[in-house]
C-alpha cells in the first residue's frame, strides 16, 4: 500500500533544518564573542563619582572597538577625600595592557533605554597601569549629555534637511495603516507552521541531545590532533617538492624500472575501466564544488577553529535551550497571541491620527523638543529633599469666575497651524499677535517658521 504523506511534513522538515542550522550559527557567533577559561584577562578598577547606571555586563571600548565588559560596581570610600565612590572592575583582553597610568575613563549613553558603555581613552604617560591597579577619580571623565540637547546641537542647514527628510518619510508612511495591517495578520500561518517544528525540536524523540554531544565528542577528539594534521600537510608540500632535486640519471632509471608496471597496468586497465568511468563522472560531478571550496576554504578554516571552542559548550547550551524552546511553543500555542496581535492593529489605526497631528508639529515647529526640554526644566529646581514644580498662573480678574460669554479680549486659539494637511506650513502657536479686542480661532496670514531652538532650560 503506498503510504500518504503528511501533510506539513515538508515545511516542518525544512523549518527544523533552518532552526537547527541556525542554532549553529548562533553558536558559532556567540564562540567569538567569548574567551576560553583558559585565556588569562587584564583586570584593572576605574574610579567615578557616581555609577551613573553602569552596571555589570556593560562593554569596555577604547576607541569604539569592545576590550572587555564590566564585571562588578561597588561602593567604596576615596582615601583622599573621604566621599563614597563608585569602583568599577574591568575585565579587558590580554591585547588591551598595558595601560598608560594618565588613561581616563568616561561614561556613555549606548542606547535610549538606559544601557551604558565605559569608554577609555589611552594617555601620553611611559609609566603603564599594571594589572590590577586602579584609575583614580580625578581621572575620570563623567559628561552627562541631556537628552533634550540633541536635537538642538545641529545647524540651520542641518535641521531644514532633517525636516523635509521627516516630511517625506511622513508623506510615504501616509495611507499604509491597511498595509501594515495586512502584514500583521499574515503573521499568523507564520506562527502555525512554526508551532510543530518547535514542538519537533522539543520533542526527546528527535535526538537533538544525543547528536549536540555526539558533536561535541567528534569536537574533542579533533581538536588534540588538528596540529599535528597541519604539519603533515606542510611536510607534505616537502615531499612533493623532493623529486625537482633529484639528478636525471637517477630519474632515468626509475622510469627504466617502471615498465613492468606500465605492461600491468595496460593487461589490467580495461577490467577497470567500469570504475574509471565512474570516477570521472564523479569528478566531474565535484567539479564545480571544488571551485567554491577552494574561495571558500580560509572561511571554513576560521570556523572550524571556533567550533572546537564552541562545540563543547553546546552541552551547556542544549540544557538552556529545552526551557527556551518549551516557551516559544507555549507562546506559539497561547490564543491570547492573536488577540493581542489584533489588538496592536487596532492601536495602530487609532493613533494614526494623533501621529497625523504630531509628524508636521515637530518636523515644522520643533514642538516635541520643545516640550520635553520645558518638561525637563520643569522640575530643575530643588533642595536636598527633591524638587518642585514651576507653575505661574496668570489670569485677569474677570477670567476667575464662570460666565455665559468669553471675556472681551479673550485669545484662544484651539488649533493652531503647524503645517497638517490642509493648513498653511507655519508655527502659530506663540508666536500669534494679541488682538486687544479679542480673537477665537486662526490668525489671518503667514506667522512664519521661527521657533526658540536654543538648549537649555525652560522658555516662553
Amino acid at each position: 500500500m503506498r503510504r500518504r504523506s503528511s501533510r506539513g511534513a515538508g515545511p516542518v522538515l525544512i523549518g527544523a533544518a533552518v532552526v537547527l542550522l541556525a542554532l549553529v550559527g548562533v553558536v558559532l557567533v556567540s564562540a567569538a564573542d567569548r574567551r576560553p577559561p583558559s585565556v588569562r584577562t587584564f583586570d584593572v578598577r576605574a574610579q567615578l563619582p557616581t555609577a551613573q547606571d553602569v552596571r555589570p555586563g556593560d562593554d569596555v571600548r577604547l576607541g569604539g572597538t569592545r576590550i572587555g565588559k564590566v564585571t562588578d560596581v561597588v561602593p567604596t570610600v576615596d582615601r583622599r577625600t573621604g566621599r563614597i565612590v563608585a569602583t568599577l572592575e574591568l575585565r579587558l583582553d590580554p591585547g588591551a595592557g598595558p595601560l598608560p597610568r594618565d588613561s581616563t575613563v568616561l561614561v556613555r549613553s549606548r542606547s535610549a533605554l538606559g544601557r551604558k558603555d565605559v569608554e577609555l581613552t589611552r594617555g601620553r604617560s611611559r609609566r603603564t597601569l599594571a594589572a590590577g591597579g586602579t584609575l583614580p577619580l580625578s581621572q575620570a571623565r563623567v559628561e552627562p549629555v541631556d537628552l533634550a540637547q540633541g536635537p538642538a546641537t545641529p545647524d540651520d542647514r542641518t535641521r531644514r534637511a532633517s525636516r523635509e527628510s521627516d516630511r517625506e518619510l511622513g508623506d510615504g508612511l501616509a495611507g499604509r495603516g491597511t498595509d501594515l495591517g495586512e502584514a500583521v495578520d499574515r503573521f499568523g500561518p507564520l506562527l502555525e507552521r512554526l508551532a510543530p517544528v518547535m514542538a519537533n525540536l522539543g520533542d526527546p524523540r528527535t535526538g537533538l541531545t544525543t547528536t549536540v554531544g555526539g558533536l561535541r565528542r567528534t569536537a574533542g577528539e579533533v581538536a588534540p590532533v588538528a596540529g599535528l594534521q597541519a604539519g603533515l600537510l606542510r611536510h607534505l608540500r616537502a615531499a612533493l617538492a623532493a623529486p625537482a632535486a633529484v639528478p636525471a640519471p637517477e630519474l632515468r632509471d626509475a622510469i627504466t624500472a617502471g615498465v613492468p608496471l606500465q605492461t600491468s597496468i595496460g593487461t589490467r586497465l580495461p577490467t577497470q575501466r567500469p570504475f574509471l568511468r565512474r570516477t570521472r563522472r564523479l569528478t566531474d560531478d565535484l567539479r564545480s564544488g571544488l571551485r567554491a571550496l577552494r574561495v571558500a576554504a580560509p572561511g571554513l578554516v576560521a570556523a572550524l577553529r571556533r567550533g572546537t571552542t564552541a562545540v563543547p559548550r553546546l552541552e551547556q547550551l542544549d540544557g538552556r535551550l529545552n526551557g527556551s524552546l518549551g516557551s516559544l511553543d507555549a507562546l506559539a500555542k497561547d490564543p491570547t497571541v492573536a488577540r493581542s496581535l489584533d489588538a496592536q492593529t487596532r492601536a495602530a489605526s487609532v493613533l494614526r491620527p494623533v501621529l497625523d497631528q504630531l509628524a508636521p508639529a515637530q518636523a515644522t515647529c520643533n514642538a516635541i523638543t520643545l516640550f520635553a526640554r520645558n518638561v525637563a526644566g520643569h522640575l530643575s529646581e530643588g533642595n536636598r529633599y527633591g524638587t518642585w514644580q514651576r507653575i505661574l498662573l496668570m489670569l485677569a480678574p474677570q477670567q476667575t469666575t464662570p460666565t455665559a460669554t468669553p471675556a472681551a479680549d479673550l485669545n484662544y486659539d484651539p488649533y493652531p497651524n503647524a503645517g497638517q494637511a490642509g493648513v498653511p506650513v507655519e508655527c502659530e502657536s506663540g508666536n500669534e499677535p494679541y488682538a486687544p479686542a479679542g480673537r477665537i480661532g486662526n490668525v489671518p496670514g503667514d506667522q512664519g517658521t521661527t521657533v526658540d531652538r536654543t538648549p537649555g532650560p525652560e522658555r516662553r
